[in-house]
């Protein structure tokens, strides 16, 4: 029992951790796709994402900026 709900809750923190590590990614791959000139609907169908969460990705990002 008590085992059970540490080994429960270390299951949850690392989905967690895992959940941000992904989201992270999908963020830098967005703004890479859109230095490299695809439209964010482009970059959400390659991510499989709504085109709105790709506008909140890159929401702030120049799209001008360099490398």
């Amino acid at each position: 029992p008590k085992e059970i709900a540490m080994a429960r809750n270390e299951n949850s923190t690392a989905e967690q951790k895992l959940d941000t590590i992904i989201d992270l990614i999908q963020h830098l791959l967005a703004l890479e796709l859109a230095r490299n000139g695809l439209t964010q609907e482009v970059i959400g169908k390659h991510l499989h994402v709504a085109k709105a969460t790709v506008v909140k990705m890159l929401h702030g990002v120049k799209k001008d900026s360099a490398a």
